[in-house]
Parts: structure tokens; sequence; C-alpha cells
């Protein structure tokens, strides 16, 4: 396995869909750097300006972009073979298609992993910037929450990336992922927002608005368990999907 996630990054480092990736973060850490200078300025604040607020909007802004960041790494990375009918040539072989598979959701999960390693870099350094200090144990649920929502998403949009043969498909589901956290502000009822995978990272979020309060959101355990629960079953069927695709 750790043979083929090297294959991976062999195939997959010098192809220019990375510049559009980086561009995403970027204008990510800039606008939730940017959203927090400017509350900070502001002379009547809505909100107290300390960790909840912090973690609320580090959770916000990353459901704005991160269906988005993660629609694009999937299907790249799976159009690459797709393109090149690399799947035919597993079944010739006789090579397992499920081990393609795997070790593509495996370096996918290290793009994330370093994308949230990136988030967690920021939100440090704005919080020292800014003078927040971090009590308890938010900041660490928060960045558990948010790397579950990220690889929940990211077995969603790579199982869409093997299934459907046509990569824009996946594509627009992140987009529209992105516009839909973005209109409403990532606060959809939650209720609707399990159904909706590229929502996942919104709906981890675990911190939420009461009344212009912030308060711990009360269904984060059960939403943590569904978002585990689906990513899982997502990841199983699609095993046996490519291991029926290479006995056909």
């Amino acid at each position: 396995m750790i043979k083929n996630i090297f294959i991976e990054v062999a195939k997959n480092r010098r192809r220019p869909f990375w510049i559009g990736l980086i561009l995403i973060m970027i204008v990510e850490v800039f606008w939730f750097y940017v959203s927090m200078i400017r509350t900070q300025s502001l002379p009547h604040k809505t909100f107290i300006l300390d960790q909840n607020y912090l973690l609320l909007m580090l959770m916000t802004v990353n459901g704005f972009f991160a269906p988005l960041f993660i629609s694009i790494l999937a299907s790249r990375i799976v159009a690459i073979d797709f393109d090149n009918d690399m799947p035919s040539v597993l079944r010739v072989n006789n090579q397992n298609h499920r081990q393609l598979y795997t070790a593509k959701l495996c370096f996918g999960s290290l793009i994330v992993l370093m994308y949230w390693l990136i988030q967690v870099m920021t939100v440090k350094y704005v919080s020292q910037n800014m003078h927040i200090v971090f009590t308890g144990h938010l900041f660490i649920i928060t960045m558990v929450c948010l790397l579950t929502g990220l690889v929940g998403t990211l077995a969603f949009q790579m199982s869409v990336s093997f299934i459907v043969e046509r990569q824009v498909v996946g594509i627009l589901l992140g987009l529209a992922g992105s516009f839909i956290a973005m209109m409403t502000s990532g606060m959809l009822p939650q209720t609707m927002m399990r159904f909706i995978p590229m929502l996942y990272v919104s709906l981890l979020n675990p911190l939420v608005l009461q009344a212009k309060t912030i308060v711990i959101n009360p269904s984060i355990l059960i939403n943590l368990f569904i978002v585990f629960f689906v990513g899982l079953v997502v990841v199983l069927f699609t095993e046996w999907y490519t291991n029926k695709t290479l006995e056909v």
C-alpha cells in the first residue's frame, strides 16, 4: 500500500491543479484573517472577540471553501487514471481495482491532513496576534470536528469521482456545497445538512448561534457519529463496487 501511495505522489506531483488548490487555501486563510481583523476594528461589536468567536469563524469559513477544495482534489487525482483508461489496464493485468481506490483515498487523506495542519497553524497565529486565549478543550474538539468533516467529505467526493466517469460531476457537487454554505453561512437546519455530505464541515461546527450568543452545539456528538458512519459506509460501498467492477 505504501508503494501505491508513492506511485500516486509521483503521478500527481507536477500536475497544474495544485496551483488551484494552493490559491483556494490562500484565499481561505486571507478571508478568515480579514474577517477577524474587521471584527476587531468595529467600535460596537456584536460578539465578544474570544475563543468561541474565533473557532466559530474558522469552521464557518472552512465550510465555504473545503467542499470546493476537496472536490477538485478528488476529481483530479482520479481523472489522471480514468483519462488513461487505467481501470481497464488493471483488469487486463489481473490487478486489484480496489487497491487503486484505496491508494488514492490514502493519498487524498494525506493532502487533507496537510490542509488541516495549515488551518491549525492559521488559527494559532490569529489567536496569538489578537491575544485570544484558548481554555478548556474547545480548541481540540473543534480541530477534531474539522478533521472529521474534511475526511468525511473526501470519502464521499472520492467515491463520486470513482463511480461517475464524468469528473465534472464531482466538482459541481463541491461547488454547490460551497455555494450553499456561503449563501446560508453554514446555518442550514442540521437535520438537512446530515443528508448533504458536501456540508459535513459546516455540520460539524461545535459552536452555534442562539439569539446572538455563541454556544456549544448540543447535537455535536450525534453529528460526529453520523459523519463517521456515513463516511465508513461510503468507503465500504466503494470498495465493494470496485471489486465488483474488477470481477466483471
